[in-house]
């Protein structure tokens, strides 16, 4: 008996031994470039050693910086909105107001018709341009770029820690040929105390709902091409119908990424890279060797100045 224990034994040990050499390679990361200055377009070629299991590159540019990797929310100083709107048929003297831009931080988040109340919105088109009544479809016309922290004297006074929604509001009358909205785009930012613009939401995720009132036969339509409202000739039915958008966070922002450049089943020893604006760019390296023993992350930075 005791001869088969010691056998067993003398079989774990080495295994025990196996599992305790296991763990993650220390990682010696260098980065380097050639020069500490390069033209706008110029080919930057990093040169890269001591071969990283993983490694990932912050180009030092908006979006992609890596002291803001783990920010989720940032203190607004300006809030901007633009968008484009084509307009096709039906004239001011017959369809006056067809379209309003409206927000409020007041409605209570429920998409139904008896919850619309005028009084808690604000109407704000007038700070925007809309489209005159265009030819052709191609043709959309910019609302301007306008700062909502600045739209007091509409009514408007912004309340930056609040979930905001917006509503294109349609109006069409019975009785003429009622106007077709279209709207391509639709830009909200927020510009933060560092002077950073970071996005909040984009046409289609604002994720608008259409709300018919007044038993109005037409609706509004959210599709890749936009956000639509087709009117109707002179015999279709009275339209009132909003298109609101989700509640938007203004504080809310999507963390900075980088981009990963390899992993432990490819080798690389330079990475090339051009940028596009001029400036000084901290540029990060994030090496790791990661196992399920260990990981060893090392961070190499960069600093380069780009010319025109």
């Amino acid at each position: 008996m005791k001869r088969y224990i010691y056998i067993a034994s003398l079989l774990v040990l080495p295994s025990l031994q196996s599992c305790e050499k296991k763990e993650a390679i220390p990682l010696n990361l260098e980065v380097h470039t050639d020069k500490n200055s390069y033209k706008v377009g110029e080919r930057v070629l990093f040169h890269i050693s001591g071969n990283p299991d993983q490694l990932t590159f912050f180009s030092g540019e908006e979006g992609h910086k890596y002291v803001y990797r783990e920010r989720t929310k940032a203190i607004p100083q300006a809030v901007t909105l633009e968008f484009s709107s084509n307009r096709r048929y039906g004239t001011d003297a017959q369809q006056p107001n067809s379209l309003r831009l409206l927000v409020s931080q007041q409605f209570a988040g429920i998409y139904q018709p008896d919850a619309i109340k005028e009084s808690d919105w604000v109407d704000i088109t007038a700070a925007f341009k809309l489209s005159g009544i265009q030819a052709n479809d191609a043709t959309y016309v910019s609302s301007g770029q306008v700062d909502l922290s600045k739209l007091s004297a509409s009514g408007f006074n912004l309340n930056a820690n609040a979930m905001v929604y917006f509503a294109f509001k349609y109006s069409g009358k019975t009785g003429s040929t009622q106007p077709r909205w279209w709207i391509n785009q639709f830009s909200l930012n927020t510009e933060t105390t560092e002077g950073i613009t970071l996005p909040i939401a984009n046409l289609q995720g604002a994720a608008w709902t259409s709300i018919a009132l007044e038993n109005s036969p037409v609706s509004w339509l959210l599709s890749s091409a936009g956000l639509r409202f087709q009117g109707g000739g002179a015999t279709i039915g009275s339209n009132q119908v909003w298109a609101i958008s989700k509640p938007l966070d203004l504080t809310s922002v999507t963390p900075d990424k980088g981009v990963a450049l390899k992993n432990m089943s490819t080798r690389m020893d330079t990475y090339a890279y051009s940028f596009t604006t001029p400036g000084t760019y901290e540029i990060t390296f994030v090496g790791s060797n990661s196992n399920v023993y260990g990981e060893y992350p090392v961070v190499k930075k960069v600093e380069l100045e780009v010319t025109e």
